[in-house]
C-alpha cells in the first residue's frame, strides 16, 4: 500500500514538473507569435495591369561592402557555409537573404532579411529588401512596416519610395501611392519606372487620362520598357484600338504574344472572326503555346466550328502533353 502511495506521489509531482515546462515554452512561444503576428487585410487582386519595381528582383543600389567576387550561382552556398560560421554577422545574413530573394525563395528571404535588420537596424538595404520580399509574399501591411523605416533612416530611397507606393496601391490607397511615386519623382525626375507606376496608380482609380498622361510620358523616357508597352497596350484595347494595342503589346512581348493577347482581348470583347485570325496567327508563330491554342479552340467552338476546334483541342493536349514531359524531373537511378 506504501509503495502504491510513494508511486502516486511521484506521479503527481511528475506532472507538476512537466507542466511547469510546458507552461513556461507556451509562455516563449506566445510571446513569438506576439512578435509575428500581424493583422492582414486581404489585399486586392492585382490586376492586368502592371508595376514597374525590379523585374529580376535585384535593388537599384547595389550593395558591395564585403560582398565575395564570386558568380550569382555560388553565392547562395557560401553565404549559406558562412551563416552557420558567423550566424550573429548582419552582412552575411544579409547577403543570404538577398540571394534567396533574387531566386525567388521567399520564405528564406524574409527569415534571413529580417534577422539582418534585428542584427543591424540601420542597414537601409535590409529593410528595402525585406519590405520588397514580403511584397512579393502578399504581406502588404507588414511591407508597408518595413519600407517606411527604410524611409526614415533614408528619406532620399527611391526604391523605398517606389516599393512603398506598389504596397499602398495594392492596398487601396491610390493618394498614399501616388504621393509616395511623387516623392521619388523628385528626387530621380527621369525615372519611366515611377511615371509607369503613377500611371497604374490612376488606372486602379479608373482615371484613364491621368494614367495615359503618365503612361505616355513613361513611353517616351523608355519606349522599350515592356511594363509601360503593356499598359498602354491594355488601355487601347480597353477602347477597342487593336490594331495599337498589337503595336504596344509586340514592343512589350513579341509578335506572337501579341497576337495570342489580341486574339484573346477580341474574343472576350465578341469579336469572334477578329480574333480567331489573330489567334491563328499566334498558333502558327507558336504552335505550343497553350494558351493561344486555348483561346483559339475557345473561339472556334463559339462560331460553330466544331470538328476544327476539337482538331485544336487535340493539338492543345499534344502540346500540354510536351510541356508537361519537359518539366518532369529526371528518373532516380
Amino acid at each position: 500500500m506504501r509503495d502504491v502511495r510513494r508511486w502516486r506521489g511521484l506521479t503527481v509531482l511528475g506532472l507538476v514538473a512537466l507542466g511547469t515546462v510546458l507552461g513556461s515554452g507556451c509562455t516563449t512561444l506566445r510571446a513569438g507569435l506576439r512578435k509575428l503576428l500581424v493583422v492582414e487585410v486581404r489585399p486586392r487582386a492585382e490586376g492586368e495591369y502592371r508595376f514597374a519595381s525590379e523585374g529580376s528582383v535585384r535593388p537599384r543600389v547595389e550593395v558591395v561592402n564585403g560582398a565575395p567576387s564570386e558568380s550569382a550561382d555560388d553565392a547562395l552556398s557560401i553565404y549559406q557555409k558562412l551563416a552557420l560560421l558567423r550566424p550573429e554577422d548582419p552582412l552575411v545574413r544579409f547577403h543570404l537573404g538577398k540571394a534567396y530573394l533574387e531566386r525567388g525563395l521567399l520564405d528564406q528571404a524574409i527569415f534571413e532579411l529580417d534577422m539582418a535588420t534585428s542584427l543591424d537596424p540601420k542597414r537601409v538595404e535590409g529593410f528595402v529588401l525585406l519590405g520588397r520580399a514580403l511584397r512579393l509574399k502578399g504581406q502588404y501591411d507588414l511591407a508597408i512596416a518595413k519600407l517606411r523605416a527604410a524611409t526614415l533612416l533614408d528619406p532620399s530611397s527611391v526604391d523605398a519610395l517606389i516599393e512603398l507606393g506598389i504596397c499602398w496601391d495594392q492596398r487601396g490607397f491610390y493618394e498614399r501611392a501616388r504621393h509616395a511615386y511623387r516623392q521619388a519623382l523628385r528626387l530621380r525626375p527621369k525615372d519611366p519606372d515611377i511615371y509607369n507606376n503613377l500611371g497604374v496608380s490612376y488606372l486602379y482609380e479608373g482615371d484613364v487620362e491621368n494614367a495615359l498622361k503618365h503612361l505616355k510620358k513613361a513611353w517616351e523616357l523608355d519606349p522599350t520598357n515592356p511594363q509601360t508597352n503593356n499598359n498602354l497596350a491594355l488601355i487601347a484595347a480597353r477602347r477597342r484600338q487593336y490594331d495599337l494595342a498589337f503595336e504596344y503589346f509586340a514592343r512589350a512581348h513579341g509578335v506572337a504574344i501579341a497576337h495570342s493577347n489580341v486574339g484573346y482581348l477580341l474574343l472576350r470583347d465578341g469579336e469572334l472572326e477578329k480574333a480567331i485570325a489573330h489567334l491563328r496567327e499566334a498558333v502558327r508563330l507558336r504552335p505550343n503555346s497553350l494558351r493561344a491554342l486555348a483561346h483559339l479552340e475557345s473561339a472556334l467552338r463559339l462560331s460553330g466550328r466544331v470538328a476544327e476546334a476539337e482538331h485544336v483541342h487535340a493539338q492543345y493536349l499534344k502540346a500540354q502533353s510536351a510541356a508537361a514531359l519537359s518539366s518532369a524531373p529526371p528518373p532516380d537511378r
